[in-house]
């Protein structure tokens, strides 16, 4: 990866793949998530709660709090939309990482190149977290009385603590500390707006579980 980052055209990729995230982004948010979280509406940070459930009694009292509309609401959210929502901010995060770690001299550029990785790992614990969480929702949609196998809750708990440590501690640790480095030698304004774009979204990135997650417990 820092070999690509230090071809000519690399500020090209890593730009389409960002501008690939935006789009993705768009269409989970502007299409496939808005009917049903217009359905949840004011209890959507409450879906933070299912994913660090880890138990099946916590994972029910969360679900079943919701009506039986609402629960079909967050199936949908789940699959398809949070899957192409995972990938939106991957691909987003991975570009914007990477066209900051280009511009970045030396051992800056190669921790770059590693951390480039972190928001595709994070989406790809997203999906694993979609995953078993939507089997244990379809299971409580059928019959909430079923008992739900421990392991469920469990893995999906983990996928997404795994994916909140790549997404919200790693990622903005890197891109934080990079947007200050770059700071030091490159003004340019396309510089400039990038350190803005990036800066805000890796603030989102940590204060989303830090506002969310602690009301869980």
């Amino acid at each position: 990866m820092q070999a690509l980052m230090r071809r000519p055209n690399s500020g090209q990729f890593f730009g389409l793949l960002a501008l690939a995230g935006f789009l993705l982004f768009g269409i989970a948010t502007g299409v496939l998530m808005a009917e049903p979280a217009t359905v949840v509406g004011d209890r959507l940070s409450e879906l933070t709660c299912l994913q660090v459930a880890f138990t099946p009694e916590r994972y029910a009292a969360v679900f079943q709090s919701f009506p039986p509309d609402m629960q079909q609401a967050v199936l949908e959210l789940l699959l398809p939309g949070d899957v192409v929502f995972a990938w939106g901010y991957g691909f987003l995060l991975a570009g914007l990482i990477g066209l900051l770690a280009m511009r970045l001299p030396g051992k800056w550029q190669q921790w770059g190149a590693l951390i480039f990785w972190a928001p595709l790992f994070a989406a790809t614990f997203d999906c694993i977290e979609d995953v078993f969480l939507f089997a244990i929702g379809a299971q409580q949609v059928a019959d909430p009385g079923v008992a739900i196998a421990a392991a469920l809750p469990l893995m999906a708990g983990i996928a997404a603590t795994l994916k909140y440590l790549a997404l919200s501690v790693v990622t903005p640790a890197f891109g934080l500390a990079g947007i200050v480095k770059g700071l030091s030698f490159d003004r340019t304004i396309a510089a400039l707006l990038l350190y803005l774009f990036l800066g805000l979204l890796l603030v989102s990135m940590v204060l989303q579980p830090l506002q969310r997650v602690p009301l869980c417990f």
